[in-house]
């Protein structure tokens, strides 16, 4: 959900701080005829969509694409596994896939009412509690399952109003389309970079805020913390522990959970302790293992074609 802050402290580099997170997941580059075909599958019924991106994924794997780095992925990811499970795993992903686009397409016309019977949230009492006692919460969500219903879902589940950083795409055409989808339930995107100077400029009045953070941060980038994930060492935005310890955000995963062909269920776990964070990055500690506990008992739906671990960490690293 965002993407990029700047920073309310000189030494921690405002951009780079938090240059990562968002919800958004996917960033839109293509030309204005890509808008226009967009906009076209948004109008067909969700059976002919869900027929249409199968093929695609059929396709998609049938070509190799991004095979080795999938079956690269699931190799050092889930060492634990066969070689004939995490075939399946890879089979799974590449069928999933055909259904996450269908999805997505389909979010733009995504009645409020087929949105909670497709999305069940197991918990919500964990986060509104919070809202509850006067607490402010930080949703902290993956590339897992689909991201995009579970900012809609989110986003009329709770008493308080839901903000999410992003990172607008390059073309105004591209932005307005994605404002649309994203906010259409009441949602406010903030361009990422901004994010930190809305947050200040509200005085503590947002009090529901949601972001991805496991994307890869740019090697030039201060602002990264190196943990293991899935027996790795792995990057992360210093930014989600920041903005939580800083600002004082009580934090929590969005653990979404495919329970059959475009239905999900989200569970709240709770990363912090009630009292005030001492160390951000043990914010990031509690993501990194959480998320890694809930990915392994549902891999199928984790965006393995993401270039998660495009660089390893060098020695002058954090």
């Amino acid at each position: 959900m965002g993407r990029g802050f700047e920073s309310l402290l000189r030494h921690q580099s405002p951009r780079a701080t938090i240059e990562s997170s968002s919800i958004a997941g996917v960033h839109l580059r293509a030309p204005d005829s890509a808008s226009s075909v967009f906009r076209l599958l948004t109008i067909l019924p969700f059976p002919v969509l869900r027929a249409l991106a199968a093929f695609v994924a059929f396709w998609a794997r049938t070509l190799g694409w991004r095979r080795g780095l999938v079956e690269g992925y699931l190799g050092r990811c889930l060492a634990d596994r066969t070689d004939s499970e995490r075939k399946d795993v890879a089979r799974g992903f590449y069928r999933y896939l055909g259904e996450l686009v269908a999805e997505v397409f389909h979010s733009p016309r995504i009645a409020r009412a087929e949105l909670e019977a497709r999305v069940t949230l197991d918990n919500p009492q964990a986060v509104q509690s919070q809202l509850d006692a006067g607490k402010r919460v930080l949703i902290l969500a993956a590339h897992h399952c689909n991201w995009e219903w579970l900012l809609l879902r989110c986003s009329i589940a709770f008493s308080e109003p839901l903000w999410a950083a992003y990172k607008p795409p390059t073309l105004a055409s591209g932005d307005r389309a994605l404002k649309r989808m994203r906010t259409r339930f009441g949602a406010t995107l903030v361009p990422a970079r901004e994010l930190v100077q809305s947050l200040i400029e509200r005085r503590g009045k947002v009090r529901l805020l949601a972001m991805n953070a496991d994307q890869s941060p740019a090697a030039s980038n201060e602002q990264q913390v190196w943990l293991p994930f899935f027996g790795q060492e792995t990057a992360f935005y210093r930014g989600p522990g920041w903005i939580a310890a800083k600002m004082g955000y009580a934090v929590t995963l969005a653990a979404m959970r495919r329970v059959r062909e475009g239905h999900y269920a989200v569970r709240f776990v709770p990363l912090t302790a009630t009292e005030r964070i001492k160390d951000p990055d043990d914010v990031l500690v509690a993501y990194a293992s959480a998320l890694q506990e809930h990915v392994h008992e549902h891999p199928v739906e984790y965006f393995w074609a993401y270039k998660r671990w495009k660089r390893g960490k060098r020695l002058y690293d954090n």
